[in-house]
């Protein structure tokens, strides 16, 4: 019995050694980790702060920033005024318009009601919309959601003058109602036949909107807050349709006059689907982990179509965003960013500019909230944003 049990526990002895000393490998190793981590998320920060420096001041606009991984924010943080009036500082909960970045959610809302059943996204839209005029071709929901109807964009045709010879200017000079907008548009002629290249069509999304509200009784404001923003608990989201409502923590939007002043250019129209979304960096991250853990209302259906661009479109369209060989999807751009694979939009409309762009196989977002119209050529900081991102934590 002796020669058997002092052998057991000298071999215990040594395999507790060998655990002991495992383990502690293991601790150095995360700890190492951690302190790597840590050193590459406040580089990033510092970088970012350095960044928009120049609009971290109370008499400038400028931006909310947020930088997501796995789910939490590494950044998050404004920069510049909300309000000029008052020096506001923007915030996480600053609310910000955010233009064609809005064209996901309108997408979504008609890919839900697909999933249902409730409209085919292959039917021409006069199915849907038969008071629009006759194109002469066969123009589908689908189509329109992927820019590939032909119907072109607001400067494509003359249908839109205030009187004979003078053009309606969009943003805050002159005034239609949505109604009124609405009647417009649905005398617009296809600015060139469906299917033959990708056209950015704003006119399409707007159209969206009347689809999704003629076949779920609701608006696209009422019906996205009921069936897509309530669900994920964004309760400072919504479709703006109403620009003369109040909204609590509203950030306004700027343009720069001089080198040092800045003027209001808010809009006073009230039409959505090709923007219009409303929203903040605390509810942005509700949606940017729905998409990531696939839990956005409709569950898988639904986000098979988002990502899934038409093939047309990766043969004709030009990204300013992404690498050559990107397509579109509902809403959202689909390829690479610097060799790796990116979903991607920007806005802009009167005084708002902003960016969202995933990095899925990394599961890491960005994603820029602007009030100031300046961000445009070699001056956009959105771009050098993310490519900040990208260079620090896509490795």
């Amino acid at each position: 019995i002796s020669t058997v049990a002092i052998p057991y526990v000298a071999n215990s002895h040594w395999l507790r050694l060998k655990m002991h000393k495992q383990l502690l490998v293991l601790l150095i190793a995360l700890h190492w980790a951690a302190l790597t981590w840590s050193s590459e998320t406040l580089n990033l920060s510092a970088n970012i702060d350095a960044l928009f420096s120049d609009y971290d001041s109370a008499d400038v606009p400028g931006c909310a920033i947020g930088v997501i991984q796995a789910g939490t924010y590494l950044h998050a943080r404004g920069y510049g005024s909300a309000n000029l009036e008052h020096g506001i500082p923007i915030d996480r909960d600053s609310v910000f318009r955010i233009g064609s970045v809005s064209k996901q959610f309108t997408a979504t809302a008609v890919a839900i009601l697909a999933d249902r059943g409730d409209l085919n996204l292959d039917s021409d839209v006069h199915e849907y919309l038969p008071d629009l005029m006759e194109y002469g071709a066969e123009v589908t929901v689908r189509q329109m959601i992927h820019h590939l109807s032909g119907m072109g964009d607001y400067e494509m045709t003359e249908v839109y003058e205030v009187s004979p010879g003078k053009a309606f200017r969009f943003g805050n000079e002159d005034y239609w109602t949505i109604e009124e907008f609405y009647q417009r548009v649905r005398k617009q002629p296809l600015a060139l036949a469906p299917m033959q290249r990708f056209e950015y069509s704003n006119i399409a999304y707007f159209l969206l909107s009347q689809v999704v509200e003629r076949v779920s009784g609701l608006t696209l404001r009422a019906f996205a807050e009921k069936e897509l923003f309530g669900p994920l608990n964004m309760t400072s989201t919504f479709f703006n349709d109403n620009v003369d409502g109040v909204v609590p923590h509203r950030a306004d939007g700027y343009t720069p006059i001089t080198a040092d002043t800045f003027e209001i250019l808010m809009t006073n129209l009230d039409w959505v689907g090709d923007g219009g979304v409303y929203t903040t960096l605390n509810d942005f991250i509700k949606w940017d982990r729905a998409l990531s853990t696939g839990t956005i209302p409709g569950g898988k259906a639904v986000l098979d179509l988002l990502f899934e661009p038409d093939p047309l479109t990766k043969k004709t369209m030009t990204s300013h965003l992404l690498d050559d060989g990107a397509g579109y999807g509902f809403g959202i751009e689909i390829g690479q960013f610097r060799g790796r694979a990116a979903h991607a939009h920007t806005g802009s409309w009167v005084g708002f500019r902003a960016l969202y762009a995933r990095f899925p196989e990394d599961d890491v977002s960005a994603i820029a909230f602007c009030n100031r119209d300046d961000l445009v050529g070699e001056e956009d900081k959105r771009i050098e944003f993310l490519d900040l991102v990208a260079s620090t934590l896509l490795k």
